[in-house]
């Protein structure tokens, strides 16, 4: 589940899901990185001349509009089928989401028990709640007293969370671009890959 949400205020009204990382958007980048996904969802509002969602995506929108992660991820979580046993909550400004770090995740919140979550931890020793692979059924039960407002951790109570260290090669996948600035980085690193 991939949350675009958000006011773009520091991208001069551009969503940051749409802002583009060599040649594709950031949430282009973030659908491939999710292909083997059972279900993916797109939570929040996209500009009307964005590029169509690819076939068997489905988007939604929170119920009010602007409510926050949490209640966004609430409204994807609806749309999300009764089979998948983990479901991964993710910002939609994640450039270097690749395939190895969602399954990364999917493997050690596995290994932590039937129960348990994974989240990436950042280089400053901080957890990514929004970027981790969680129980379904626990997450639901979560959301259901979720508000307006509340905060995106008021999902993940009760549930024991493994932290994740990305140890590999390339730009860590958990870097969100808040800022111009980073945007700036990305693209840089994105250069250096070629």
């Amino acid at each position: 589940m991939l949350l675009v949400g958000g006011r773009a205020r520091r991208f001069a009204g551009i969503a940051k899901s749409e802002l583009e990382v060599a040649g594709q958007t950031i949430l282009e980048r973030m659908l491939s990185a999710c292909a083997a996904a059972t279900e993916r969802v797109v939570v929040g509002a996209r500009p009307a001349d964005a590029a169509p969602l690819p076939a068997g995506v489905l988007a939604v929108q929170e119920d009010p509009p602007g409510s926050g992660p949490a209640l966004a991820a609430a409204a994807g979580l609806v749309q999300v089928g009764a089979g998948p046993e983990r479901v991964a909550i993710l910002p939609g400004d994640l450039p270097f989401l690749c395939p190895a770090a969602v399954e990364l995740l999917r493997i050690r919140a596995e290994a932590a028990g039937p129960d348990s979550g994974a989240v990436f931890c950042d280089d400053a020793g901080r957890r990514q709640w929004l970027c981790g692979v969680w129980p379904t059924a626990a997450i639901r039960a979560n959301a259901t007293d979720i508000r307006p407002g509340d905060r995106a951790k008021n999902l993940f109570r009760d549930i024991e969370v493994e932290t994740v260290h990305w140890d590999y090669s390339g730009p860590p996948p958990w870097f969100d671009c808040d800022t111009p600035a980073d945007l700036e980085q990305a693209r840089g690193w994105a250069a250096d890959q070629k």
